[in-house]
């Protein structure tokens, strides 16, 4: 039977708030926290949550909220919670926050959003005024890792800096969100070797040491900080130790500890300046860095990751508006603050979500960057494309799919897999699914559950919704398959399997096999207007953490997958359900992004990246004549040197070392440096000019002209760093 929410207490002022989580919160924090990652198990003491409301309740709510001071004073009976460093929440519909769990254990689905309907009312000053409300709920933070409020950083500017700049040049910043990232490296120094060029780093998962921190998880170095480790360490193993920041909050070695890392790759393309080879050092060039917590990267099924990654951008935001207040930069709006360009790159993603730019994480973001423009001046997003494009993760049901009203696809599963997996199936915005249901069969062909695509009226609030359980035999719950109108406006359905060969012994797994999922529906049904799209969440280790898991992927006999060649084919096959097209990273749809393409170079001959083609894995939006993902790949860069020389060379987590990298995360920040640079010297007027286009005019390049390439490389090939 399923749980329902308590009753409203009379002349409750939140009584019509819409306190709704999503399927993944109910899997993970119900049934399927047995199979959860190791941060999910664990005694939760701090919930991390994204809450979003309307946006006309937010500019009443967060009038006053500034830098993560909250004048509203909570009750006595409501847990404690904390804002962390916002920017400027000032019209924002999306607020991060952190609620202690006062349950003293894990709670249930519905004690969480109890938690944190309550938490939400104790630190939203007029929460009254909220109407609706949803949350999504990360990873905990983890008890070593948690400070105080935060307090205001001790980060002073470098009077010598406007010197040591060309003239023509003025100061921009650019900012990296990822993991490992090496922030004492030689590469991110002067000329001199003895100053650094990062002003702010944030590791968001270190052990935070002391309760008095500038931020509310984790360590914040500055570059003051980071010039004196500079100064009393000549290696950077005793730097890192002596500086707290390979003492991780995480289960297992931190990325510093490690020859190389996905970021320290990543931070060198975008900003590392190698003055052995005699590359200059732009000095007006100034970096932010922002360390996930290596959790982020393990998990892959798109839960857990929104609350610290919307922390990031408002942490880059502030600390930006700080540098330039501080080193006397001009206004680059009417009657604005002080503010410097800025270019973030932020390459992850995940193969899930809407594809429109309207899941919470991007909208967000989308949310924060136009709000920085406006207020600020120029920012640029850049995103990679993804690498799923063979991967199988994506299939369309299409009305000519639908034969006696059912339509089916099959899902292989693989053995030996330690990691739930997860599909969604996406309808059109605003179609009524009237009719529908979506039946699972497990690989003995035998229906072990199915859902309406339609209201649950025993759930009470938040969007509509059913969530139903399903087990093997007499065993536990082995998955779950929901119907849910995610935001109020795009039907998804959600399918988790529990996974194959669980870690613990005593727990059922999943069958290993082929699963078909089919979608049935009424004569009376409303027919499709546009296609049903259906995503794999990834499920693979991006940095070799043995976390078990195994890609599950769509099984078509009809989808060609290789060449008259034999080399991998990168066209669909027209009979099938399976598409490349359409693979698109599920975080890079949203409307301020600049998404990056690869593509494949000759190592010795840099000039033929002109004619280079799309790296085979690099994934695209849907064929031009498809409206739905609305996005496109914008440009490419380089992201495999060669078809025998895999990946991109760049430096590892100590200074000296080197690691390669193979996929569109290394085109990415190619193209941000080369934003940075330009954002260093180019005219306000040109500037403004691109802003519609997300600046993608102002890079350099070869223009894309053939019209089969457009989807996979964009409309410009950037050259290499």
């Amino acid at each position: 039977m399923p749980m329902q929410p308590d009753a409203p207490e009379a002349g409750d002022p939140l009584q019509d708030v819409k306190m709704y989580m999503s399927p993944y919160e109910y899997w993970n924090f119900g049934k399927g926290r047995r199979y959860a990652f190791p941060a999910m198990r664990r005694q939760m003491r701090y919930i991390s949550a994204l809450a979003e409301f309307r946006r006309d309740g937010a500019a009443k709510i967060l009038a006053d909220v500034d830098g993560g001071d909250s004048p509203h004073t909570p009750p006595d009976s409501a847990p404690q919670t904390w804002l962390p460093t916002l920017w400027n929440a000032r019209g924002l519909s999306f607020t991060p926050f952190v609620v202690e769990n006062s349950f003293g254990r894990a709670p249930s689905p519905e004690e969480l959003r109890q938690l944190l309907e309550a938490g939400f009312r104790a630190s939203q000053p007029m929460a009254e005024q909220i109407k609706e409300a949803r949350f999504r709920v990360a990873f905990p933070v983890a008890d070593s890792a948690m400070n105080d409020a935060p307090r205001s950083t001790t980060w002073s500017a470098d009077p010598a800096l406007s010197e040591r700049i060309e003239p023509g040049k003025r100061i921009s910043i650019i900012a990296v969100i990822d993991d490992g990232l090496p922030f004492a490296h030689r590469n991110f120094r002067d000329i001199t070797g003895t100053r650094s060029r990062v002003e702010f780093c944030w590791l968001q998962s270190a052990v935070s040491g002391s309760k008095n921190s500038s931020v509310l998880f984790g360590k914040e170095y500055t570059r003051n900080e980071i010039d004196d480790l500079i100064r009393h360490f000549d290696d950077e193993d005793t730097l890192y130790r002596e500086a707290g920041a390979l003492a991780d909050s995480e289960e297992f070695a931190p990325m510093l500890q490690r020859h190389a890392s996905h970021g320290a790759h990543v931070m060198d393309i975008a900003a590392g300046c190698d003055t052995n080879k005699g590359e200059a050092v732009a000095e007006e060039i100034r970096i932010i860095a922002v360390q996930l917590p290596s959790t982020i990267a393990w998990d892959t099924s798109g839960f857990g990751k929104d609350m610290y990654m919307l922390c990031a951008f408002h942490y880059i935001f502030e600390r930006a508006q700080k540098i330039a207040k501080d080193y006397g930069l001009p206004s680059l709006r009417p009657e604005g603050p002080p503010a410097a360009r800025l270019v973030i790159n932020f390459s992850y993603g995940f193969s899930g979500g809407r594809h429109d730019g309207e899941t919470e994480l991007e909208a967000a973001i989308d949310q924060l960057v136009k709000a920085r423009r406006d207020r600020e001046g120029p920012t640029a997003l850049v995103l990679p494309a993804g690498n799923m494009f063979l991967d199988r993760l994506h299939a369309v049901v299409e009305e000519a799919g639908f034969v006696d009203d059912k339509a089916q696809i099959s899902w292989r599963v693989q053995p030996n897999d330690r990691t739930p997996n997860y599909l969604e199936l996406w309808f059109g915005v605003g179609f009524e699914a009237i009719g529908y249901h979506v039946e699972l069969y497990n690989p003995q062909g035998k229906r072990v559950a199915f859902v309406e695509v339609s209201r649950d009226t025993t759930r009470l609030g938040g969007d509509d919704r059913r969530i139903v359980g399903f087990r093997a035999g007499k065993s536990s719950d082995i998955g779950q398959i929901s119907a849910d109108k995610h935001r109020n406006s795009r039907w998804r359905v959600l399918v988790v399997l529990a996974p194959t060969e669980p870690d613990d012994d005593d727990l059922p797994g999943a069958d290993a096999g082929t699963w078909t999922v089919v979608v049935v529906r009424t004569k009376q049904s409303k027919r499709l207007a546009e296609p049903i799209r259906c995503w794999i969440q990834r499920d693979a280790d991006p940095e070799l953490l043995r976390s078990g898991s195994r890609q599950s992927y769509f099984d078509d006999f009809r989808n060609l997958r290789f060449a008259s060649d034999g080399s991998p084919s990168e066209t669909d096959s027209p009979c099938s359900y399976v598409r490349r097209y359409g693979s698109l990273n599920g975080l890079a749809s949203g409307a301020t992004s600049l998404i990056v393409g690869g593509y494949s170079g000759l190592e010795t001959a840099p000039e033929a990246d002109r004619l280079a083609k799309p790296a085979a894995y690099s994934s695209a939006g849907t064929a031009l004549a498809h409206p739905w993902p609305f996005r496109q790949v914008d440009c490419s860069s380089l992201s495999d040197r060669g078809a025998l020389t895999a990946g991109n060379k760049a430096a590892g987590t100590r200074s000296g070392s080197v690691s390669f990298l193979r996929g569109t995360s290394a085109a990415a920040p190619s193209v941000a440096r080369c934003l940075a640079e330009i954002f260093a010297s180019k005219s306000d007027e040109e500037v403004a000019a691109a802003e519609r286009l997300n600046y993608l005019p102002l890079l350099p390049g070869w223009e894309v002209d053939e019209p089969a390439t457009i989807p996979r490389l964009g409309k410009k090939r950037v050259p290499r760093r």
